[in-house]
C-alpha cells in the first residue's frame, strides 16, 4: 500500500493544477466545439510538468560557478593530451637521460646513448660548437654530477648543462652573484667545450652558484679533445684506405697518400647526376668507394633537330666506372677538357678533391699523379662511336623482342606475372583473355 501511495503522490506531483483548472474552465468560455477542441489541444501539454535537466556547468552562461579541481589522474591525462611534446615530455626526456648518465659510458646500451644524443641535439649552444660526427658520438664522454645547494662550480674545464635545479652566475673575484646575468634554470648551459679567448669569454658564463640541489651534465674539455682526435684518426684511415684501394695508387708511398688525404672530402652522389661534362675540365678528382658510373660520348653524326633554335645530340655508353677507380686527375693538372661525360648510374659513395687542392700539391706528388693516373676514356673516332651505337641499339631491340615473346608465351599459358597465380586454361587467345577477365 505504501508503494502505491508513493507512486500516486509522485504522479500527482507531476501535474500543473493551474493549467488543469484553465483546461476545465475552457468549455464555459468557448462557444463552438471546434474552438473548444483547438484550445484543449493547446493547453493539454501544459498540465504536465517537464523534468528540469541541468546542463553541464561549462555550458551555462551568465552564471559564475566555483572551479572544480580535477583529480591528479585527470590532470595528468589532460596534460598528456594537449602537450605531448611540451614540458612533460621534456621532463620525461631529462629523467631518462639522468638515469642513463648515472651509468659509466661503457655500460650504457645503444638506446641509452640515443636518449642522451636526443637531449643534446636540442641544446643550441652545444650544436654551435660541435660538428655532425662529434654530436653523434658525444654521448660516449658525457657524465652527470650532483651538486648541493650553495656550492660554486667553475666551468673553465668543460661544458655544463643543467638537467635539474637552477644556478646563478657568480663572480669569483668579488665573491658575489653576477646581477647582470639572469638565473640559469633547467635546460640552460654554461661553460664551453673549446678554449675561449679573453674577448670571447665575456659572453660565456665560467662560474656559477647552485641555488638548490642540481643534476648537471658535464662534457669535459679533455674528453672532447680526445674524441676529436679519434674522429680525425678514423676519418684519415677511411680516406687513406679509399685512395690505396684504387689500383693506380696501390704502391704509392704513405707520405704522398697523406697529402691527398688532407684535401679529400667524403661525399655521396645520387643516381643520374652528371659529374663530368664532355668538353669541360673536370670540377674535382673523384675516388669511387661504392656505386657505378656510366661513361658517355656524344655521337655527332646522330644530331637530331628538335626545333630551329636547338638540336639534340645522342650519347653512347662507351664504358663504366666502378669501385676502386678514380677520374679527373689528368684533366685538372693538364687543364685538358674531358673527352667524355660521366653520369652516376647508381648512388655513388666516395671522396673528392677540389682543383685548388690538387694544383697546390708539391712537385713530387704531382709528378706521381701524372705518372700513374690515366684518362677516363680515350677519345673514340666517329666510326667507333657509330659502331658502338649500332651494337647497343641491336641489343635494345633484341631485349624488347625477347620480352614480347616471353610475355606472349606466358599469356598463352595463362600465367599472369605479378599476381602469383597459375591458370591451366589452354586454348585460343580470346578464350584465355575471357578466362582471365572472369578471374
Amino acid at each position: 500500500m505504501s508503494r502505491g501511495r508513493n507512486s500516486a503522490e509522485q504522479r500527482h506531483a507531476d501535474i500543473d493544477y493551474t493549467q488543469l483548472k484553465r483546461l476545465i474552465q475552457l468549455n464555459d468560455s468557448m462557444s463552438s466545439a471546434e474552438e473548444t477542441h483547438k484550445g484543449f489541444m493547446e493547453l493539454y501539454d501544459g498540465i504536465f510538468q517537464q523534468p528540469q535537466t541541468s546542463l553541464p556547468k561549462k555550458q551555462l552562461k551568465g552564471r559564475m560557478h566555483p572551479p572544480v579541481k580535477p583529480s591528479l589522474y585527470e590532470s595528468v591525462q589532460e596534460v598528456n593530451r594537449h602537450q605531448p611534446h611540451g614540458k612533460l615530455a621534456q621532463e620525461s626526456l631529462m629523467n631518462q637521460a639522468i638515469k642513463a648518465l648515472k651509468k659509466l659510458p661503457i655500460e650504457r646500451s645503444q638506446s641509452e646513448h640515443h636518449v642522451i644524443n636526443k637531449l643534446l641535439k636540442g641544446v643550441h649552444s652545444l650544436n654551435s660548437q660541435l660538428g655532425l660526427q662529434e654530436l653523434k658520438q658525444i654521448s660516449t664522454i658525457t657524465t652527470v654530477e650532483t651538486w648541493d645547494r650553495g656550492q660554486i662550480i667553475f666551468a673553465h674545464n668543460g661544458f655544463y648543462l643543467v638537467l635539474k635545479g637552477s644556478v646563478k652566475p657568480f663572480n669569483h673575484e668579488t665573491l658575489r652573484e653576477d646581477q647582470t646575468v639572469s638565473t640559469i634554470a633547467t635546460g640552460g648551459s654554461f661553460g664551453s667545450c673549446e678554449p675561449v679567448n679573453a674577448a670571447e669569454g665575456s659572453d660565456i658564463v665560467q662560474c656559477v652558484l647552485t641555488l638548490e640541489t642540481c643534476e648537471i651534465l658535464k662534457i669535459s674539455r679533455s674528453g672532447y679533445e680526445k674524441l676529436k682526435k679519434d674522429i680525425l684518426a678514423r676519418d684519415h684511415e677511411v680516406k687513406a684506405a679509399l685512395i690505396q684501394g684504387c689500383q693506380l695508387y696501390l704502391h704509392w708511398p704513405k707520405l704522398s697518400i697523406n697529402h691527398l688525404v688532407d684535401g679529400m672530402q667524403l661525399k655521396t652522389f645520387p643516381a643520374n647526376q652528371v659529374l663530368v661534362k664532355e668538353g669541360k675540365i673536370c670540377s674535382f678528382v673523384a675516388f669511387i668507394a661504392r656505386g657505378e658510373c656510366n661513361i658517355l660520348q656524344d655521337a655527332r653524326s646522330l644530331i637530331k633537330s628538335v626545333d630551329t633554335k636547338s638540336c639534340r645530340v645522342r650519347s653512347v655508353v662507351v664504358g663504366k666506372l666502378g669501385p676502386k677507380q678514380s677520374f679527373g686527375e689528368v684533366s685538372i693538372l693538364l687543364d685538358q677538357p674531358s673527352p667524355c661525360t660521366v653520369i652516376t648510374a647508381t648512388e655513388v659513395h666516395g671522396g673528392i678533391i677540389q682543383p685548388e687542392c690538387v694544383k697546390g700539391l708539391d712537385s713530387v706528388t704531382t709528378a706521381l699523379i701524372l705518372q700513374t693516373a690515366q684518362p677516363v676514356c680515350g677519345k673514340l673516332s666517329e666510326e667507333e662511336v657509330m659502331k658502338e651505337f649500332l651494337t647497343q641499339e641491336r641489343m635494345k631491340k633484341w631485349e624488347l623482342e625477347k620480352r614480347k615473346i616471353l610475355s606472349a608465351a606466358l599469356f598463352y599459358n595463362g600465367v599472369q606475372p605479378g599476381r602469383g597465380k597459375w591458370t591451366f586454361n589452354r586454348g585460343p587467345r580470346g578464350k584465355t583473355e575471357k578466362s582471365n577477365k572472369s578471374i
